[in-house]
């Protein structure tokens, strides 16, 4: 994900040798950034070894700075990938207000941290409709468009469709219909190669 400098080349797809790296300066915040951007993505396609590593290497870094954006952000996303495992709705609803909470401090701790609001926008989007995060959810992706007609290396071009498509979704969860319409008519027009152009079409079907 995009965010803060990651710093000098750790070999970011070996993780072997960020491990490497690791052990000779355990205490590097670039480093453990670095080690806690590779495992958090591993972690998202299902990798329950990757959740420990990146859970100890934002842990670290919070340890020396409890103020650092992606890795409060990246901790509160491997709490609610750990709820896959849970069968307690209360507990379930339990971490996600916690996770919630500390996503809306690591985005106050840096507001324009690109990181930090890729995930809470995601995030919040997947959250129940009583937890109230859906308004968020479309702020933030509103954020990521701004940002990246400002600076378009701030987000990869390939991202663009989950981004607009997901926050057509956002307006249509927070009964922002005719915003939802304009946004996702866009996401046909302007990427009809993405698959998000097949589901923006259908899910403007459903809103008819």
């Amino acid at each position: 994900m995009p965010g803060e400098a990651p710093g000098p080349d750790t070999g970011r797809e070996n993780p072997r040798h960020i491990d490497e790296l690791l052990r000779q300066d355990p205490a590097n915040p670039r480093l453990l950034l670095e080690a806690a951007r590779y495992y958090h993505r591993l972690a998202m396609q299902g990798s329950e070894m990757a959740l420990d590593r990146a859970d100890e290497a934002v842990k670290a870094l919070l340890a020396q700075d409890r103020r650092n954006a992606e890795a409060c952000a990246i901790h509160a996303n491997t709490s609610i990938l750990r709820l896959k495992s849970s069968r307690s709705r209360l507990r379930r609803v339990y971490v996600l207000i916690k996770a919630g909470r500390m996503l809306d401090r690591a985005v106050s701790f840096d507001p324009t941290n690109m990181t930090a609001r890729t995930i809470r926008a995601f995030t919040a989007l997947v959250f129940p409709g009583f937890l109230k995060r859906w308004p968020t959810a479309a702020a933030d992706f509103e954020y990521l468009i701004r940002r990246k007609g400002e600076d378009p290396s701030l987000l990869p071009d390939e991202m663009m469709p989950k981004v607009y498509y997901n926050l057509g979704l956002a307006y249509a969860k927070t009964g922002r219909v005719g915003d939802a319409v304009r946004v996702l008519t866009e996401v046909v027009t302007r990427f009809p190669e993405a698959g998000e152009s097949d589901r923006a079409q259908n899910l403007m079907e459903k809103m008819k």
